[in-house]
């Protein structure tokens, strides 16, 4: 007999084998959890909607879901091809208060864009290691991106679909068969209908096919062919990409568009961390050239041309129209780079010395970067989270400190590089965790300037409580829109007021490009709206610019710029002052016109307060001058013309508000009077 206890021994050693067991399976989960938990607390500081033509289209197509009127706006259908996004934040609007309703609606994002965990670590666990599987998941809820979830738009649906798109695509290339040419179609279309950028993915799979497919090109006729056949349909059926299909029409030159490739491509290089980078592009050409699988290469190839196609697609969009770095294109990518990276680390890190001086090479270019040339005086950047993030520690430490952390640190890396070799054991899991380090960072940083952004916005544009139409009980509502209005106040207004249910601009151009109505005021003075005469009804008016005499029973007044009236049918527009503000100054011109039109006298009381320069003041051919502390009255003759008056002002503060005269008083006098 043996005095050595072995089935005590086999006992011990189950409940090891089992909580590593149980801790692998729930390791996946917990990431998720703690992702959503993270972002869902951060959101909270996200106080309203910025990005206003954007999120309020997203958001109106959302609550017009829930409300059971599908795709309207304003009261009118309209086309819009990325429908998922509206569709999936849809039930948050079911919750009657819109501030709950909103708060839902940034927990749902946060949901889904955290559940980018999934998709990465299905992908990376079929080519790398589950232990760097798992943290290609991690760094997919790391990138400072994810705080596009408090925004209403695509992003948050669009991350997940996207990475489970490239897992699809990848099998359908691994894989080809009867089902692919079913399912590749399908998968492109649904992606599209996320997010209209995912454009390139049945462009990315074809190409992919050419460089994967060889041997196998007659069983991806098919699915290529149907790929194919979408994004002619897209591009050649006018309106089929809605307001987006703008985008064909951009002129753009090819020196441009390179300037903004490599712009968008070194922030993105930030974005990622830093420490990946240069592993991840040997990675994927080991992938393409030397695959241990069909599926390996699949991957790689989707991720060259993916990221290829997202860099030149913002690059022709910044270099067109948007004159600025598009960042938030890019950031896709993420896992696939990480998960590209660990690839090259399991092969042991070949070409070691080539990787060195790779690194060496793009940490010194990246030192040369002058981000104060980028970021200039602003603070926040939408669609760079690698500048809001310096601009945030700009903030914090002060410019050149700032400047020479983010010189210094590629340097940082580079150094790292050579002192640590990725053969070494555990080496690519610190560097993969120096980059999500750094990404979790800058995403902190994002976050607190995103959090004074929109507080900014609130202070700026809001009202108290933001949603106090839908508590006034005044019932529906339209917004009436007068010549140099601030747009963003009626933006603000529209997007936390479900009872605000459409636009009407009188005498100027339309703020959005959303469906709106056309007033104009009749000879006699009445108001009509699309040719007929006003019905009864509550209009929130913008007076921000410009002031109006309008029939009607004044019923809230919530805020500075903003007056709301209760108008009886056929109501009459007496008079409508161009250019005079709230606080009675008028900018650099004034128009004044009363109605009906008739012969009589303009009269008007104007004033510049103590220690102000005198004004020049010029009506027709007459000129006047206002002197600091005296008021003074001038009349002006008419046949029944408007009233222009000009203002020379001698000094405009930069960028301050130009201020002209102050009008005290301004009324049109009949002959009779």
């Amino acid at each position: 007999m043996s005095a050595v206890p072995t089935t005590a021994a086999r006992n011990a050693a189950k409940p090891i084998t089992v909580s590593r067991v149980l801790a692998r399976r729930l390791a996946l989960p917990a990431l998720f959890v703690v992702a959503l938990a993270y972002h869902a607390v951060q959101s909270l500081g996200h106080a309203t909607p910025t990005v206003f033509n954007d999120e309020l289209l997203y958001g109106k197509l959302s609550q017009s879901i829930a409300a059971g009127h599908w795709f309207s706006i304003r009261g009118e259908h309209v086309f819009f091809p990325a429908i998922l996004a509206p569709l999936v934040q849809s039930p948050a609007w079911l919750l009657g208060s819109t501030m709950d309703a909103y708060t839902a609606a940034k927990l749902i994002n946060a949901a889904l864009m955290s559940a980018a965990v999934f998709p990465a670590y299905w992908l990376a666990v079929r080519v790398v290691r589950p232990s760097f599987a798992l943290l290609t998941a991690a760094a997919a809820v790391a990138t400072p991106a994810l705080f596009y979830h408090g925004y209403l738009m695509s992003e948050a649906l669009a991350y997940p679909v996207f990475l489970g798109a490239i897992a699809v695509l990848a099998h359908a290339v691994q894989n080809p068969s009867r089902r692919t040419a079913v399912v590749v179609p399908l998968v492109c279309a649904l992606a599209v209908a996320t997010r209209v950028q995912f454009l390139i993915l049945p462009l990315a799979y074809i190409a992919t096919v050419g460089v994967c497919g060889r041997g196998q090109y007659r069983r991806h006729l098919v699915s290529c062919g149907s790929a194919a056949a979408l994004v002619v349909l897209l591009l050649g059926v006018p309106g089929a990409l809605g307001q987006y299909g703008e985008a064909r029409h951009l002129g753009f030159s090819a020196g441009g568009t390179a300037h903004w490739a490599l712009t968008n491509g070194y922030l993105l290089t930030y974005s990622l961390g830093l420490t990946v980078v240069v592993g991840a592009a040997f990675g994927i050409g080991f992938m393409l050239r030397r695959p241990r699988n069909h599926l390996e290469r699949a991957i790689a190839a989707l991720t060259l041309i993916s990221t290829v196609l997202f860099i030149g697609q913002a690059a022709m969009i910044g270099g067109g129209e948007a004159n600025r770095p598009l960042e938030r294109y890019l950031f896709y990518v993420t896992p696939l780079v990480f998960l590209a990276f660990f690839a090259y680390a399991e092969r042991a890190a070949p070409r070691g010395r080539a990787y060195l001086a790779a690194t060496c090479l793009g940490a010194l270019a990246l030192s040369q970067v002058s981000f104060p040339g980028l970021t200039g005086t602003g603070a926040f950047f939408f669609d760079s989270v690698t500048l809001s993030a310096f601009a945030r520690a700009a903030f914090s430490e002060g410019l050149p400190e700032a400047s020479l952390i983010y010189s210094l640190a590629p340097i940082a890396v580079a150094v790292l590089a050579l002192a640590i070799p990725l053969r070494r054991r555990g080496a690519p899991e610190f560097f993969a965790a120096v980059a999500i380090g750094l990404m979790a960072a800058m995403g902190a940083a994002v976050y607190a300037t995103d959090r004074l952004a929109t507080d900014w916005s609130v202070r700026t544009f809001g009202s108290a409580p933001p949603d106090w139409l839908d508590r006034s009980h005044l019932g529906p509502a339209r917004y009436l829109v007068l010549p140099r209005a601030n747009p963003l106040l009626g933006t603000y207004l529209e997007s936390w007021n479900r009872t605000l249910t459409g636009v009407v601009v009188l005498g100027t151009a339309a703020p959005d490009p959303l469906p709106l109505h056309v007033a104009r005021v009749a000879p006699d003075g009445s108001l009509e709206i699309d040719g007929k005469r006003a019905a009864k009804q509550v209009f929130v008016v913008n007076v921000e610019g410009s002031a109006i005499g309008l029939e009607g029973r004044v019923v809230a007044r919530p805020r500075h710029g903003l007056v709301a009236y209760r108008i009886p049918a056929g109501a009459h527009v007496r008079w409508l002052a161009t250019g005079l503000a709230t606080d009675g100054w008028t900018g650099t011109s004034l128009h004044y016109r009363a109605w009906p039109a008739r012969p009589g006298v303009y009269e008007l009381k104007l004033y510049v307060p103590a220690g102000t320069s005198p004004r020049k003041v010029m009506v027709g051919k007459r000129l006047f001058v206002i002197r600091a502390g005296t008021p003074r009255t001038i009349k002006v003759p008419t046949n029944g013309a408007p009233l222009a008056l000009g203002v020379d002002v001698p000094y405009i503060p930069l960028p301050g508000r130009v201020l002209g005269v102050k009008v005290r008083a301004i009324r049109f006098l009949d002959r009779s009077g």
